[in-house]
């Protein structure tokens, strides 16, 4: 090997070990620290869980089609996914770690998103229920007022077509699927305190 290419290599090898270690990270982030208050973040999760549950099964929203044959559509613009899936150390430990505060933005931009989106389809029973547990969670868990949500829009038409009863189940479905996140998160979070 030619001694250029060897320091090439070597240069590449600690560069990617660095960046995968967060050594580095993006210019001009979110200064924006957030954590969860107390333990009884895990109950309003939990009771997020069941609230979402039992709307999925509201019948008055979804009349004219099964809900559960549809598909999940999940808000991925915050990649909460992955800013909150566990990643090993540089270590090679066997220790799996999260970004905490990266995962808890993500969140916080999933649970405004959604509470708008069920908030413009106007549905009382939904209101009261999930908009509500959702309201929970930022009340009593957030410092909301620490969130930008300027860029969040969500556009709904106010007609309750099938269409949008049917768009209305699919991010119901997505959002059953991040309030499972949401309760893992949280307790792993919770469990380390």
């Amino acid at each position: 090997m030619q001694p250029k290419s060897c320091n090439f290599l070597v240069v590449t090898v600690l560069c990617c070990a660095l960046w995968r270690c967060g050594f580095a990270g993006p210019v001009g982030g979110r200064d924006l620290t957030l954590k969860l208050k107390d333990n009884t973040c895990n109950e309003y999760a939990r009771s997020l869980l069941w609230v979402v549950s039992d709307a999925l099964a509201m019948d008055h929203l979804f009349s004219g089609f099964n809900c559960t044959q549809q598909n999940a559509e999940v808000h991925i613009r915050t990649q909460t996914m992955s800013a909150c899936t566990p990643q090993s150390d540089c270590t090679h430990s066997p220790v799996l770690n999260i970004n905490e505060n990266t995962c808890l933005q993500r969140i916080l931009e999933d649970l405004q998103y959604y509470r708008d989106t069920f908030t413009v389809y106007a549905d009382t029973a939904l209101t009261k229920t999930v908009v509500r547990s959702i309201d929970d969670i930022l009340q009593n868990c957030f410092s909301v007022s620490a969130m930008d949500n300027s860029a969040l829009k969500v556009s709904m038409d106010h007609k309750k077509s099938f269409q949008e009863r049917l768009q209305l189940c699919k991010v119901l479905k997505g959002f059953h699927l991040r309030a499972i996140t949401i309760n893992r998160v949280f307790s792993y979070i919770l469990a380390k305190e």
